[in-house]
């Protein structure tokens, strides 16, 4: 019983990722995450280029990666949390559970990112990804599972580094941290319940 919808995600990930490399930056203007408002992002000659929030992107910003780096590392989370939860949640379950983590991610981004600056683009899957994690540490707190060759971690203990982890960037002021923070945040208050 293969985990098709972790396969399928993972697939559109990498074909996503794809065309941005052949696309440049023009993805980012219409399937990022952007705030609330009309942002000038550039200008041709005397045309304005603007970007701002449009529905959709509650969902296209999660499969949007900032380099190939980014890309592995979500890619691992999903491959690692995944088809264990897909397996024990089944297919439907799972997929509305990974849509949910990522369009509240999203959600808290906007919401917890205005008046902190500048306003910029958010990308990539790390919501979705702290979402699997925590249901993995909250369903398997003591599997050990593989997390480098030859290294192996206790869910709750993962959980604790990766979150401390999003905590420190959301806390520190980076961009590309802020919208771990944002689920982190998220999965804490849902464990408070």
């Amino acid at each position: 019983n293969a985990p098709l919808v972790t396969v399928w995600l993972a697939i559109a990930n990498v074909v996503f990722f794809a065309a941005q490399q052949f696309l440049g930056d023009r993805p980012l203007l219409r399937f990022a995450l952007w705030p609330p408002g009309e942002h000038l992002v550039g200008l041709i000659g005397d045309r304005r280029i603007v970007a701002g929030f449009e529905p959709h992107q509650l969902l296209s910003y999660g499969f949007l990666h900032a380099d190939v780096l980014h890309l592995l590392l979500n890619l691992f989370g999903l491959t690692m949390f995944g088809p264990l939860l897909e397996r024990c949640m089944g297919m439907r379950a799972f997929a509305f559970y990974y849509f949910f983590c990522l369009v509240t991610a999203g959600v808290s981004q906007l919401l917890l990112g205005l008046g902190d600056g500048p306003p910029g683009a958010t990308i990539g899957a790390s919501g979705a990804i702290y979402g699997l994690l925590a249901a993995a540490a909250s369903l398997y707190p003591d599997r050990k599972l593989l997390v480098l060759p030859g290294v192996h971690m206790a869910g709750r203990t993962r959980a604790g580094i990766l979150g401390a982890s999003a905590l420190l960037h959301g806390v520190l002021g980076t961009r590309a941290g802020f919208a771990h923070f944002a689920q982190f945040v998220r999965v804490g208050r849902a464990d408070d319940e």
